[in-house]
């Protein structure tokens, strides 16, 4: 009787992709970047280049026009941190950044749900909702300048009418209601985009987890805290930050209605750049107002990035 001897079984090792195949790739990579150079290219010339000759610029003090300028190192940067005004226009900015992002966000969610339970007419309601968002800020700032005007305006007019003359006010040359305007406006005036949003992934949160947490017995508001609201997280995310970016840069409105008026009492950080870096010939000071105002846009916007992203990885 013989015993057969067992072979193990040879496998023929992985080859490495061919060459043909690592050229085919390079190639790919090759036309893929050659359709972006150009857009790149002047992204670089027109965004770059000038963002790193800004820096160069706030250690001068150079006007904006003299060819000549001389190098004064960090005092631009320390008489920005010492200046009232400037101070005065980082305190305008948060409250219009932070107080819009969370505005609109809290109020663009409530029309979302709303519009969500809508059966008919649910395209009209939407398209009425993101009216506000075609125009742009510079003509929604010109409209409600005519209407909060204190002799002629719409609103004055309106309360007058109705009996009520101590209410007509000097809506945009109050000290100390300026700033609540110019946020009640840019609320009203940024808010479709964020609703539209929202009312996306609301529609697409799956029914199948509503039905799911009804039939357990959970109630309407049950259903939203612990089925609809994680799943707008990413939503959120997307709505807070495009929303503080916004309210960090908010320069149209304060231009057209108030200047910066009365005084400097409503001037955000991007008009204050603006103001003192084309108003008052003082570039190089203005650059380095911008870089500060770069340095807080990125700051709270990775914080708050972060922050949102972990409730996103919790939920």
């Amino acid at each position: 009787m013989t015993t057969e001897t067992a072979v193990p079984e040879t496998r023929t090792p992985l080859r490495p992709a061919a060459p043909r195949g690592r050229a085919r790739s390079r190639r790919q990579r090759a036309v893929m970047l050659l359709f972006i150079a150009p857009a790149l290219v002047v992204y670089v010339l027109m965004v770059i280049a000038p963002s790193l000759q800004s820096v160069q610029l706030s250690l001068t003090n150079w006007d904006g026009i003299n060819p000549a300028y001389d190098y004064v190192g960090l005092r631009n940067y320390q008489d920005i941190l010492t200046s009232d005004r400037f101070w005065n226009a980082t305190t305008n900015t948060l409250i219009l950044g932070l107080g819009s992002a969370a505005i609109i966000n809290v109020i663009a969610l409530a029309v979302a749900l709303m519009l969500d339970r809508l059966h008919r007419a649910q395209g009209f309601f939407r398209t009425i909702v993101y009216l506000p968002a075609l125009v742009s800020g510079f003509i929604a700032a010109t409209i409600w300048k005519y209407m909060l005007n204190f002799n002629f305006g719409a609103v004055n007019t309106v309360l007058r009418d109705l009996g009520f003359e101590g209410a007509a006010m000097d809506w945009l040359g109050d000290n100390d209601i300026v700033v609540g305007v110019l946020l009640f406006i840019i609320c009203f005036t940024l808010g479709g985009n964020t609703t539209l949003i929202y009312l996306a992934n609301l529609q697409s949160v799956p029914q199948e987890l509503v039905e799911a947490a009804k039939i357990d017995g959970a109630s309407g508001r049950q259903v939203f805290r612990y089925v609809t609201w994680p799943m707008l997280a990413g939503a959120v995310t997307v709505n807070m930050t495009l929303a503080m970016i916004a309210g960090w840069t908010i320069f149209d409105q304060v231009m057209v209605l108030t200047a910066g008026g009365p005084g400097f009492i409503s001037e955000t950080m991007a008009f204050f750049i603006y103001k003192v870096g084309f108003g008052e010939y003082r570039a190089g000071y203005g650059s380095a107002a911008a870089i500060v105002l770069f340095a807080v846009v990125m700051a709270t916007t990775v914080l708050a990035n972060r922050y949102m992203r972990s409730r996103e990885v919790q939920g």
